[in-house]
């Protein structure tokens, strides 16, 4: 089964008030989201910008260019709009980002992407940076709509020792690791690997959700 990059052009389709459209699963799309942090509009190769992006380019010549659409500032609200398809306000995540000390998460009641893709038979896995809840299991990723999660619940963490204030912030299906590793190295690396390890008897959603725009270089 091909892999389709999928944009949030794509997800307009499949997901509209909460629900997946119901489609034949021999039609149903592999769908991989890849979200940069911080990646400026003008540092883009193929927008003009002398920093080389070859394999964003690429993606922009082959797939749908959003030239229109805006993204939240920060962390926090921009995956919690992704993961909800609805405006982060709505359940008070609009302002800044979820901190260490912070006890709070995304609503437990808000049906998310992957749950969504879950009730329609898709293997979900998760690369990266979370970002919308730590304090509680009930917010990690797992218990989100995710069958597996490799990465960080928190915000920035060190690239070489995966820490943020001297403690790791690096797990693997809810067990915390430590790995010797540059962190977009290892989140690419794991990717790739959940792509040609996986079972084509379902279809694929893979959120790859990095903490540096290089990391695309990955792919």
């Amino acid at each position: 089964m091909p892999f389709k990059m999928a944009a949030l052009a794509t997800l307009g389709l499949l997901v509209f008030n909460g629900r997946v459209a119901s489609v034949e699963a021999a039609e149903k799309p592999n769908i991989v989201i890849i979200v940069a942090d911080d990646l400026g509009n003008a540092d883009l190769g193929y927008r003009g910008s002398d920093i080389r992006t070859p394999n964003i380019d690429a993606l922009a010549r082959g797939g749908v260019r959003l030239e229109s659409y805006y993204g939240l500032p920060v962390c926090t609200p921009a995956r919690a709009a992704l993961m909800t398809g609805r405006y982060p306000m709505r359940y008070g995540l609009q302002t800044l980002v979820i901190f260490p000390d912070h006890k709070y998460g995304l609503p437990t009641d808000e049906k998310t992407l992957p749950q969504a893709l879950k009730e329609v038979g898709y293997q979900t896995a998760m690369v990266g940076k979370w970002h919308l809840g730590h304090a509680d299991r009930k917010f990690w990723p797992q218990n989100r709509g995710f069958d597996s999660f490799y990465g960080n619940l928190v915000g920035e963490v060190d690239y070489f020792t995966k820490e943020r204030g001297g403690v790791i912030d690096w797990q693997r299906n809810g067990n915390f690791l430590k790995e010797d590793g540059y962190y977009t190295d290892l989140i690419g690396n794991e990717a790739v690997n959940l792509i040609q390890k996986h079972d084509t008897s379902k279809p694929l959603f893979l959120y790859v959700a990095s903490l540096a725009p290089r990391a695309i270089a990955r792919f």
